[in-house]
């Protein structure tokens, strides 16, 4: 355990828990320690944003998949529910809002980042079945499509598993060391104060803030964040 930190000082956790992380399913045939950075000048409320949407759009073929997966645990450990806006990219961080266009009929649909994938060659996205028929291309199979991330709102962080910490011990890669926050799931359920204990974020975590197992089945991948 780091830190020490007695749980009685630092609040209480409103909900129930969810299902554990578990490794990525295979996709379906259908589907070919550095300081901590200058915190935000506002630092109430205040969020890291996705890079300028701009210079990080991707033109390449998207595919889909869905009846073979629904049920199973996908790559952050949700259900996965084809009837879902949702998708599979190889690099993207759990939780990256992507605006999806298809190049062939202009259609766009706004998809939520949860899996990992696709595996076939010359595929830059994996859709579920609901985001593959709203742009039009589930009779296609594969379609080629824009991909644009869009920010996360301020005072939203991306939240990620340190199964070395226990209890309200976060690492955050904005926040000094001891202060304390309030984290809530984006519904503003289940609000927990909890005390910063360290900055060791890796970077290719793609998190803001790192909790442990129990904590991040109460948040989810997104999390309010105000200062205490």
């Amino acid at each position: 355990m780091r830190g020490g930190v007695p749980l009685a000082a630092l609040g209480l956790v409103l909900g129930a828990c969810a299902p554990a992380l578990t490794a990525a399913p295979v996709v379906s045939a259908q589907a070919d320690t550095a300081p901590p950075p200058t915190p935000p000048a506002s630092r109430a409320a205040a969020a890291p944003q996705v890079p300028d949407a701009a210079a990080d759009v991707q033109i390449g073929n998207a595919s889909w998949y869905g009846p073979n997966f629904a049920g199973r645990l996908t790559s952050d450990g949700e259900i996965f529910d084809p009837s879902q806006l949702t998708a599979a990219h190889r690099t993207l961080p759990f939780g990256t809002l992507v605006k999806v266009t298809n190049l062939v009929n202009g259609e766009s649909v706004v998809v939520r980042i949860n899996d990992r994938g696709p595996f076939k060659p010359n595929r830059i996205i994996d859709l579920s079945r609901a985001a593959a028929e709203a742009i039009h291309m589930k009779s296609m199979g594969v379609a080629r499509v824009k991909l644009e991330p869009l920010a996360l709102p301020n005072g939203v962080v991306r939240v990620g598993v340190d199964e070395h910490l226990q209890g309200f011990q976060v690492q955050s890669r904005y926040h000094r060391v001891g202060q304390l926050l309030v984290l809530s799931r984006r519904s503003g359920a289940n609000a927990v104060v909890v005390r910063v204990v360290g900055n060791e974020v890796p970077p290719g975590s793609g998190a803001d803030v790192l909790v442990g197992t129990d904590l991040y089945a109460k948040l989810g991948d997104q999390a309010n964040v105000t200062e205490h």
